[in-house]
C-alpha cells in the first residue's frame, strides 16, 4: 500500500481555478491552471458567473494533473479547497445550481427591504450590530432572489457558496466549512455556529434550512463519489476538506500564526490580515472578523475593495506600450513596469494617490482620487503612485487594528499575484518599517488548503506541526531608512489629512451628479 504522502489542492479564485499536489513537507509537486470565462454583467453593477464555468473547469485542471503525475495516485491522502468568498448559488435538493452564481463583485441591492419588527431591533440591537443589519438587508443577495425571482426562490433547498458548491459536486452533500462564512449570513461570528434565534433569517431572506451543514476546516466533510471520480479524474473515496476562504488560507499558507506576524494578500482585492484567539468586532466595520483557516480562531482582515485590481485598470487604460514590449520579450507586463518604475523615489515626486475606486462598506461616498500633478509626472509615476496608495491605506487600516489588539506587528508576510513584483513589496517593507517577506511558493491560498486537509487526515499532528514542516520564506525585503522616513511623514501629514477633507467632497459630488444615489 502507497504512503500516504501528499495532498492535492484546489484553489478557485475569480478569474481563474488551480489544482496543486504538495507533498508533506509543503514542496509544490504540480499545479494545473485554467481561467474562468469573463463573469456576466447582466445589468450596471452586476456580477455573475456560470455554475457550469465552475464544474467544467475544475475537472479540467484535476484531470490534466492526475495525469500527468508520476506519483502512485493512492499516495493522495486528500483534497483541500479554498476558494473566493461572498458567492451565492441556490441549489435544489438534487444537487442543480438554479441560476448563475452571483459572486462577490456583484454590487445590486434590494430596494425596500421589509423592516425589521421589535423582536429582530431587540436582538440585533443588544448585539450592536443593527446598523450592519440594515445594511445587509439592502446588499443581501438572497433578499434580492426573494424578491426579484420567487419563481427560483421557491425551488431553493439550499443557499452555497462556490466552496459548497463543489463540495455537493463531489461528494453529493450539501456540506461546507466554518471557514468559509464571510459577509451577509444568519451566522454567530463569535460562537462560529449558525445563529441558534429563527427570526435572525428572516431580515436576510433566508430560512435555517437554507443553510448547508458546517465542518471545522480541520474535519473531513465527504469523499469523492464513484460519479464524481469519473468525471474529475480523482480517485473514488479520497477525503474532501474544505478549509477556509482564500484570504485565510493564505494567512495560514504564510504561517502566520502570531499576532505579531500580519500577512498582505496583493490579490484582485488587496487585503491585511492577522490572526487572533480573541473574537474582536468593529461597529464601524472598517476593519471585519471572520472564521479563520483554524478552528476556534479569528482572521482579522483588512480589506481593499479593488486593490490589485487597479493594477489591471491600469494597464487595460494606460499600459499598451509596455504590454506591447512584455509580449515581445515574453514576460508580463508588471514585469516591464517594475523596470520602468525602478528609479522613481519614493512619493512619487509629489504625487499621491487614494485607492478608493470602489466606496468601502463604511463608506459608500469614497472616491479615488490623486493629487500633486506637476509636468514632471508621467504614466509611471502613476503607475507607483498606485503601489504606494494602496501601502497607505493598509497602514492606516493597520494602525486601527493594532490599537484594538493591542498588539504590534513585527513581521510581515505576503502573497497574491502581485507579490510576484519586487517593487510593491519593497514599498510595504518601506511603508511599515518592518521585514516584508515572500514565501518560497506563491500559491499561499492553496497551501494552507492543503495544510488543513493534511491536519485533517493526520499526516500533521497540528497546525504548529504543519507550519513548521511545509512553511518556507522566500526573499525577505528589509525597509529601507530614508524612504521608511518619507513615507512615514507622507502618512501622517498628507494621507491622513488628505482622507479628512476629501471624504466632505465626496458627499457633495454625490449630491450633484447623483452617484451614487442618495439612500
Amino acid at each position: 500500500m502507497a504512503e500516504k504522502g501528499y495532498v492535492l489542492a484546489i484553489d478557485s479564485g475569480t478569474q481563474s481555478i488551480r489544482a496543486v499536489l504538495f507533498d508533506i513537507q509543503g514542496n509544490e509537486v504540480a499545479i494545473e491552471q485554467a481561467h474562468y470565462g469573463p463573469y456576466l454583467s447582466l445589468n450596471p453593477g452586476w456580477a455573475e458567473q456560470r455554475t457550469e464555468d465552475y464544474w467544467s473547469k475544475l475537472c479540467q485542471v484535476t484531470k490534466a494533473l492526475m495525469a500527468r503525475i508520476t506519483i502512485d495516485q493512492k499516495a493522495i491522502a486528500a483534497v483541500g479547497i479554498t476558494t473566493q468568498r461572498g458567492t451565492v448559488i441556490p441549489m435544489d435538493k438534487e444537487g442543480n445550481a438554479l441560476r448563475n452564481a452571483i459572486i462577490w463583485l456583484d454590487r445590486r441591492t434590494v430596494s425596500n427591504p421589509p423592516p425589521l419588527g421589535i423582536a429582530e431591533k431587540l436582538l440585533f440591537g443588544a448585539a450592536g450590530v443593527l446598523d450592519a443589519i440594515r445594511y445587509a438587508q439592502k446588499h443581501s443577495y438572497f433578499m434580492w432572489i426573494k424578491h426579484n425571482e420567487p419563481h427560483i426562490y421557491e425551488k431553493t433547498h439550499k443557499f452555497v457558496q462556490a466552496s459548497g458548491f463543489f463540495v455537493r459536486k463531489l461528494t453529493g452533500e450539501f456540506h461546507d466549512s466554518v471557514g468559509m462564512v464571510t459577509g451577509i449570513w444568519p451566522f454567530d461570528y463569535k460562537k462560529l455556529k449558525w445563529h441558534p434565534i429563527n427570526i435572525a433569517y428572516g431580515p436576510l431572506g433566508m430560512m435555517k434550512e437554507h443553510c448547508v451543514t458546517l465542518f471545522a476546516p480541520n474535519e473531513v466533510l465527504g469523499k469523492v463519489t464513484k460519479q464524481a471520480a469519473a468525471e474529475t479524474g480523482l480517485p473514488e473515496g479520497l477525503p474532501v476538506v474544505v478549509g477556509a476562504g482564500d484570504k485565510q488560507s493564505e494567512l495560514l499558507g504564510a504561517g502566520a500564526l502570531d499576532q505579531r506576524i500580519a500577512e498582505i494578500s496583493f490579490g484582485t482585492a488587496t487585503a491585511m490580515h492577522v490572526m487572533t484567539k480573541k473574537y474582536i468586532v468593529d461597529k464601524d466595520m472598517r476593519f471585519f472578523t471572520w472564521p479563520s483557516a483554524i478552528p476556534n480562531t479569528w482572521d482579522i482582515e483588512m480589506f481593499i475593495f479593488r486593490g490589485f485590481w487597479m493594477i489591471t485598470w491600469f494597464k487595460e487604460e494606460f499600459g499598451h506600450r509596455e504590454a506591447q514590449e512584455a509580449l515581445k520579450r515574453g514576460i508580463a507586463p508588471e514585469a516591464i513596469f517594475d523596470e520602468v518604475i525602478r528609479d522613481i523615489p519614493p512619493g512619487c515626486m509629489g504625487l499621491m494617490l487614494q485607492p478608493y475606486w470602489s466606496p468601502m462598506v463604511y463608506n459608500k461616498y469614497a472616491k479615488g482620487s490623486i493629487i500633486g500633478f506637476s509636468d514632471v509626472h508621467t504614466r509611471a509615476h502613476i503607475y507607483r503612485a498606485i503601489l504606494e496608495g494602496i501601502g497607505f491605506e493598509l497602514k492606516r487600516l493597520a494602525e486601527i487594528v493594532q490599537k484594538r489588539i493591542g498588539v504590534r506587528f513585527e513581521e510581515i508576510r505576503v502573497g497574491g499575484g502581485g507579490s510576484k513584483s519586487d517593487t510593491a513589496v519593497q514599498i510595504a517593507a518601506d511603508m511599515f518599517g518592518l521585514p516584508v517577506s515572500r514565501m518560497a511558493t506563491s500559491e499561499i491560498s492553496a497551501l494552507g488548503a492543503a495544510m488543513d486537509a493534511a491536519v485533517a487526515v493526520k499526516m500533521h499532528s497540528g497546525f504548529e506541526d504543519a507550519v513548521k514542516a511545509m512553511v518556507r520564506k522566500g526573499k525577505t525585503f528589509e525597509p529601507n531608512p530614508a524612504s521608511r522616513r518619507i513615507y512615514n511623514d507622507l502618512f501622517n501629514e498628507v494621507y491622513m489629512k488628505t482622507y479628512t477633507a476629501v471624504e466632505p467632497l465626496n458627499r457633495k459630488i454625490a449630491q450633484i451628479t447623483g452617484y451614487p444615489a442618495e439612500e
